[in-house]
């Protein structure tokens, strides 16, 4: 029975030990009057502001201005790049322009011929006058808003062999058109650039996107 009571003195030292341990254990909440007593050295740090939204702006390109002969012209010409809805159009009013033409025809038949020729010159947007009028049997070959992109163009058609060709200052209502590409990329851009010089007197600018 030795072993017995060998166990149960191993069992009240352990009891004893783990009291003795419970009662000079620190307490969960000691350190609160601690950290109260160095409240004012406590600093609240405040939250950061939220850094601020940068909107990215989208690049245009504006090329213009344009009559309605040269404008189809134009738009043929783009139609390889497949712009889409990225192209897009403005149209403004003018009163003075400059008129590129051929001056009236002393009949009908002899107007469609000039017409005749020109398209055998490679010329093939022009529009034929037969209202009555001082410029009845006339030949309209595209309208300017400046006189500078007239003669550039009067230029070009004398270079594919266009004698008779004249230009005229003009009072009336006018609709010339801007083209606007959105958001071109290098390679767009690059080929946009060319076509340009095809289109003398005409101008090509950078410019931030309208919403």
């Amino acid at each position: 029975m030795k072993w017995l009571a060998l166990l149960l003195l191993l069992a009240n030292l352990v009891l004893a030990a783990y009291g003795y341990l419970q009662h000079t254990r620190p307490h969960p909440d000691a350190n609160i009057p601690d950290f109260q007593m160095n409240a004012d050295k406590v600093r609240i740090v405040a939250e950061p502001p939220p850094a601020p939204i940068v909107e990215k702006r989208t690049a245009c390109l504006e090329w213009g201005s344009f009559g309605d002969l040269e404008l189809r012209r134009v738009r043929e010409a783009l139609s390889p790049l497949d712009l889409q809805d990225r192209l897009s159009a403005r149209d403004d009013e003018v009163t003075t322009y400059w008129w590129v033409y051929l001056p009236p025809q002393p009949s009908r038949e002899r107007m469609e011929t000039k017409a005749s020729e020109l398209e055998e010159l490679g010329v093939p947007e022009y529009a034929t006058i037969t209202e009555p009028g001082q410029w009845r049997y006339a030949i309209s070959l595209g309208a300017f808003r400046e006189e500078s992109a007239a003669r550039a163009y009067l230029s070009q058609l004398r270079s594919k062999g266009v004698r008779s060709g004249d230009i005229v200052r003009r009072e009336q209502e006018l609709v010339q058109t801007t083209l606007v590409i959105r958001a071109p990329d290098p390679g767009e851009s690059t080929k946009l650039v060319e076509l340009a010089t095809r289109f003398p007197g005409t101008r090509m600018q950078a410019t931030e996107c309208v919403r």
